[in-house]
């Protein structure tokens, strides 16, 4: 029996060596506040530590949370990012200080909200804040046509052709009738679309 549990803690072992070193950039705590505190699940969270090996110099082994990346050297680790139409609308609604950095706490954020187990809920509540391309608490038929001017510009659609699909979309979602959605509008209008949990996915 002694011989048996032996063995099974040296496979055990072999197994989570390379989870170790995938996570040695982190703290035990620092992973742990991380896997209770984001809907990412450790295979996510040691995929993007690996990435984030990259930045650390050969004298570095811990990640310092507090370090502010540029947006292009996340893009050059995520390239998924550089190429989304969104991109700058992302970063600066992530950001607590500018629209060109991220703190790793807030790349983290940014992936948990776009992962594949977060919430509708939530993914409506931060997708509000990006597509409001004006700020001004409400998507109005501006924000709509910014939306799909920036998402069919290889179409290279006319302005009346998009001028149309915005007024009949937000005549579709603005309940009010006041000419903008607000958050709950917008919400209320995203969970009729099935695909749209999927489409606003960010798998890093």
């Amino acid at each position: 029996m002694t011989q048996l549990f032996g063995s099974a803690l040296k496979v055990a072992q072999v197994f989570l060596s390379p989870l170790r070193k995938k996570h040695s950039i982190l703290t035990h705590e620092q992973m742990c506040d991380y896997v209770q505190l984001t809907y990412l699940n450790r295979t996510d969270i040691a995929y993007i530590l690996q990435k984030f090996k990259k930045t650390l110099g050969s004298e570095s082994k811990l990640i310092n949370i507090d370090h502010r990346y540029k947006k292009e050297e996340i893009c050059n680790l995520f390239p998924e990012l550089r190429h989304n139409p969104y991109s700058d609308r992302i970063f600066k609604v992530f950001s607590t200080q500018d629209e060109r950095t991220l703190s790793f706490d807030e790349f983290m954020n940014l992936c948990s909200v776009f992962s594949e187990n977060s919430p509708l809920k939530v993914k409506a509540s931060w997708a509000f804040m990006i597509f409001d391309f004006d700020e001004d608490n409400q998507i109005t038929e501006n924000d709509l046509c910014e939306l799909i001017d920036r998402l069919t510009q290889p179409m290279l659609l006319s302005p009346e052709e998009k001028d149309k699909i915005c007024k009949v979309l937000l005549k579709e979602m603005d309940l009010q009738n006041n000419g903008g959605m607000n958050r709950l509008e917008f919400t209320h209008a995203i969970s009729r679309m099935p695909d749209f949990a999927q489409v606003f996915s960010f798998k890093p």
